[in-house]
């Protein structure tokens, strides 16, 4: 299990590159659709977090696979088992630390559609948690290329009844004809 003070390092790490990085990626047409969000969200933390990443035995996985659910996380920060004699990465793992479900979605889509699209991730946060017994932090990273009143898609109330604080939205959506990048922490770690 990964100390909490690392966690709230990784976490206060994940939630400044979005508001920061993230957004001037986007600011500067580095990001066309989820993959290259996924690239980059990847590169930031990997840069910003490798001496931590290394002291630790953590790593980063794009694409980390949950047997038992048959999902697979868009990106993953596991712990690795240093004393592990397996062969296989995946059989070395011994702690979820972090799981990121991303979605990209620009102004083209069904926005009916596209908002069912983006809940049924959060239901896959729930049953990361509830079928899966996942105990890590997850971080559900939108960007919404269409006109919102509010950037968020859950609320504190129903991220603590099921995720018992382990969530953080990190989201970007036009508001009043600009795009605006947010942090929704429901985690406790970092505000």
């Amino acid at each position: 299990m990964v100390e909490e003070s690392i966690l709230r390092l990784i976490d206060k790490t994940i939630k400044e590159t979005w508001v920061n990085e993230i957004k001037e990626d986007y600011e500067e047409d580095y990001l066309l659709k989820e993959d290259s969000l996924k690239n980059s969200l990847y590169f930031h933390l990997r840069t910003k977090l490798e001496t931590l990443l290394r002291e630790h035995d953590l790593r980063i996985f794009p694409e980390y696979y949950f047997p038992e659910l048959k999902y697979r996380a868009d990106l993953a920060i596991v712990q690795m088992d240093a004393e592990s004699e397996n062969y296989y990465l995946k059989d070395r793992v011994k702690d979820i630390v972090a799981i990121f479900e991303l979605k990209y979605v620009n102004a083209s889509n069904n926005d009916e559609a596209t908002e069912q699209w983006i809940m049924d991730d959060v239901r896959k946060f729930k049953r990361y948690i509830q079928e899966g017994k996942v105990n890590a932090q997850f971080y559900f990273d939108v960007i919404y290329e269409n006109e919102r009143t509010t950037l968020n898609w859950m609320d504190k109330r129903s991220s603590n009844h099921w995720a018992k604080g382990r969530v953080t939205e990190l989201d970007a959506s036009l508001v009043s004809g600009k795009m605006k990048f947010a942090v929704y922490s429901y985690n406790g770690l970092n505000g």
